[in-house]
């Protein structure tokens, strides 16, 4: 592997780390409330994403279809899913639940997986299940679950857009399908709305750069990469969220939460080869 290519792919981790970083910081500090998170995140990357398409002359492509519409709305769960969801979770066990989820959904909905990746995908939802049913400081079952919702939205929307091609479209025109229907949340969640300078700063650079660039950069590297290579560099994501979130937050990070985020990795360790291996599509993109 080139050594451009490894940087890239180290810095679309990083982007995909920090997101869940960022959220849960907004959320939980009151810098902004849920669907403050998810309007300035999501209009700021529909956004960059119809920049760089218009940069190309390809701006008509970002205009949603009627055939867009389940992916738009995957995408507009995940939005809101993980917004809310780091209300009643940590980072740290947050985003071991959702990459469990996503590789779960994406072995049970991708082509018919090994018997490895089956062990690999049930061994990291006894990870997710020991975060759910135990006494993990930071973590509520309502958390997980929307957590739960995150992975497996993103899952799904990760396998439409594997099977469509053309990611950069796929994803604009997504993107602009849920921020059509932002004004709709605004309105629903008005007397509840919490902005400030810094949250919103924030959250707009989030959505424009840690995603939406961060998106169109995994876009291009992945031709580089195997399958494997792909979905084995995610395995990242957690580690980094996890340590940014005891380093930077201060979360708690006991001994449950260690060996749930030990079961995860491994799992995903069994799954994701497993999966992969059975087809030559490079697999998901991250959070």
């Amino acid at each position: 592997m080139r050594g451009r290519t490894l940087a890239v792919v180290l810095v679309v981790m990083a982007c995909f780390a920090f997101n869940s970083l960022a959220t849960r910081l907004l959320v939980a500090q009151g810098w902004l409330d849920a669907a403050g998170v998810t309007i300035a995140r999501f209009a700021s990357g529909a956004g960059m994403l119809v920049a760089l398409l218009a940069a190309q002359r390809r701006a008509r492509e970002a205009a949603p279809r009627r055939a867009d519409a389940l992916a738009a709305l995957l995408l507009g769960g995940y939005a809101l899913a993980i917004a809310y969801g780091y209300l009643f979770i940590t980072a740290a066990a947050g985003t071991f639940v959702f990459y469990a989820l996503v590789v779960a959904t994406m072995t049970a909905g991708g082509p018919r997986p090994s018997a490895r990746a089956v062990a690999g995908a049930l061994i990291a939802l006894a990870g997710v299940a020991l975060l759910a049913l135990g006494r993990v400081e930071g973590t509520t079952p309502l958390g997980v679950a929307l957590l739960a919702v995150t992975g497996a939205t993103w899952g799904g929307y990760s396998l439409l857009l594997r099977r469509g091609g053309a990611p950069l479209a796929g994803n604009a025109r997504a993107f602009v399908g849920v921020a059509l229907l932002l004004p709709l949340l605004a309105l629903v969640e008005r007397e509840r709305l919490v902005w400030t300078p810094h949250g919103l700063a924030l959250a707009l650079f989030m959505g424009a750069a840690t995603t939406a660039l961060a998106y169109a950069l995994w876009a291009r590297v992945l031709p580089e990469l195997t399958p494997i290579q792909a979905g084995t560099f995610q395995l990242v994501v957690p580690v980094l969220t996890a340590a940014g979130g005891v380093a930077a937050l201060g979360e708690p990070f006991g001994a449950r939460l260690a060996l749930a985020g030990a079961l995860v990795l491994a799992g995903m360790a069994l799954a994701l080869p497993g999966a992969r291996s059975a087809s030559r599509s490079p697999g998901t993109r991250g959070a």
